[in-house]
């Protein structure tokens, strides 16, 4: 009975130390290399598992675009095709570790995955499925290995459309993103030709890992890591959109019935969007990029409103009132409790993101900003259809 309690002990041990190596390892990343500054157009797209026989298409797209990548390949690929591993580098591309087998750490015994990180050459190293071993990160250190994961998965994976899969990499995809692709599938080809032409339209600069100057994720940059899983799932449920991919947006909209207090000129109930500020992205920007980004984000609000004529006005909760009055904005005073909840979410969130603005943060009462559907025309509009809604709207609106 004694051996057998000893014998169930070290098992729930055991389990216990593997699943928190890998909340701590995967999902939190914590250590590991996953994104670069947010302020900064440059992105780095990675491939896992190659070579294969689609690398010669992949590489094709990325030159025809002048697009630089890193690609993740197993030891037991390269070994099978040299030939395939030095066209890559002479592309000009990062050639790093993805594991000799791609198998997860946790089907290895300890000495199976020692060789088989040894075996795959690379000063990065990124683990199959991102998965991870009470070992993972003591055998990438003593072999002279940095883990390397990523912040967005393209989820090429799927069997789900290229085009699907596309608009979600650029709804997610931010400056510094790491995003993970696949040497193989078929699917990630014309993923590839789609997102390419759109990166470099909205200002990304696609690079190699190295040239993101990555560093490793501490506990504050951990936590945001798990929060990325919670916002695509209250994107999803809330239908939120995005105006504009530009690298450097800072927004993102719900459509709803406005819930109150009434404003000057719209009663509760009145059609508007509301503002969800991107907290890692205006964290990371000096208080002169905010302003330029929000002027780009609001110019980019104009295709929105035409797209949805219902909506009279956006609005969101703001401690910056006075640089938001400045870009077309009104203010509005909030109840108490609205400050307080403000003043909590505020707070975590100034110390989650840090950055020049957070600093800015609570100096000031928190006020209701928004601005009008006319503002926005009248103010960030450029074409001919844009001025005439404008002028239709303002003739209709009461003195």
């Amino acid at each position: 009975m004694e051996i057998a309690t000893i014998i169930g002990s070290v098992l729930v041990a055991g389990l216990l130390a593997y699943g928190l190596a890998d909340v701590l390892g995967r999902w939190m990343g914590l250590g590991a290399l996953a994104w670069g500054s947010r302020a900064e157009p440059a992105i780095a797209l990675t491939f896992d598992d190659g070579p294969s026989g689609q690398t010669t298409a992949v590489l094709d797209l990325l030159d025809r675009h002048g697009c630089k990548a890193t690609f993740f390949l197993t030891g037991q690929n390269a070994r099978q095709h040299p030939e395939l591993v030095d066209k890559i580098r002479q592309a000009g591309h990062q050639v790093e570790a993805h594991g000799f087998w791609h198998r997860p750490a946790v089907w290895m015994a300890p000495w199976t995955e020692w060789v088989h990180i040894l075996r795959s050459p690379g000063r990065l190293y990124r683990p199959p499925w991102g998965i991870h071993s009470p070992f993972t990160r003591l055998f990438a250190r003593l072999q002279g290995k940095q883990v390397a994961l990523w912040d967005l998965e393209s989820q090429d994976w799927l069997d789900k459309p290229a085009e699907q899969l596309t608009e979600r990499i650029m709804f997610y995809l931010k400056g510094g993103s790491v995003v993970l692709l696949h040497d193989g599938p078929v699917r990630t080809l014309r993923v590839l030709e789609l997102l390419l032409p759109k990166l470099l339209e909205n200002g990304f600069r696609p690079v190699t890992m190295d040239a993101l100057a990555l560093k490793p994720l501490g506990p504050r940059q951990a936590l945001m890591r798990i929060n990325q899983g919670y916002e695509e799932r209250y994107d999803q449920q809330a239908g939120n959109i995005r105006v504009g991919h530009r690298y450097n947006h800072v927004l993102r909209l719900e459509i709803q019935s406005y819930p109150g207090p009434d404003l000057p000129e719209y009663p509760a109930g009145t059609p508007c969007a509301h503002i969800h500020f991107e907290s890692a992205r205006l964290a990371a920007m000096t208080p002169i990029q905010v302003i330029r980004a929000f002027r780009e984000t609001l110019k980019q609000s104009v295709k929105f409103l035409e797209q949805h004529p219902e909506v009279q006005f956006l609005y969101g909760h703001s401690y910056l009132g006075q640089g938001a009055v400045a870009l077309g904005f009104q203010t509005h005073p909030v109840s108490r409790t609205m400050q307080w909840q403000s003043k909590i979410t505020t707070a975590w969130f100034a110390w989650l993101y840090r950055g020049e603005i957070s600093r800015h943060l609570l100096s000031e009462p928190a006020q209701m900003v928004y601005i009008s559907r006319q503002t926005i025309l009248g103010k960030y509009g450029s074409t001919r259809r844009n001025l005439a809604e404008f002028a239709v709207n303002s003739a209709g609106d009461k003195p």
